[in-house]
């Protein structure tokens, strides 16, 4: 069995307020262990692996955008291109090589169309808005990754 049983859990999780909020008070203890880091900086990918922990999806603390994404294509997670999300996916900012500051990893909860979704993530205690193209200052995504198994 892989992990796209556990997407539906893994978006009603993350749509609530208060549960986002609790995967990444974790989170940010975990980043502070890790290496002293104060959240929300660089807290995008252990708070996604907390999430994805929280509905039964193995993964061990993440702590590196680039690292989570490879470690999910591992797990048989596809891409997906731009345009072509939709709920559960995870976006990917990251390119061929780790570029801190520059890299994010978010899921989606909420195709709004093409370009714009919400999301869930380290940046915002709630899910809210966030587009493809980068739009708002943010890094462009490059890819999408859906759990297909």
């Amino acid at each position: 069995m892989g992990d796209a049983q556990y997407i539906e859990a893994l978006v009603n999780l993350a749509s609530e307020a208060p549960q986002l909020q609790a995967a990444q008070y974790a989170a940010a203890k975990k980043l502070l262990d890790f290496d002293g880091k104060i959240y929300p900086a660089d807290g995008c990918a252990i708070t996604l692996s907390v999430l994805l922990q929280d509905v039964g999806i193995a993964v061990p603390d993440t702590f590196q955008a680039f690292a989570l994404g490879n470690l999910l294509q591992q797990r048989k997670w596809q891409v997906i291109a731009l345009g072509e999300q939709r709920s559960g996916d995870v976006g990917s900012t990251c390119g061929t090589a780790p570029r801190h500051g520059q890299d994010h990893i978010y899921l989606v909860l909420k195709p709004v169309n093409s370009d714009e979704m919400v999301i869930a993530d380290n940046q915002q205690p709630q899910p809210h808005f966030r587009w493809s193209s980068g739009k708002g200052g943010k890094t462009p995504t490059r890819y999408f990754l859906r759990a297909t198994a």
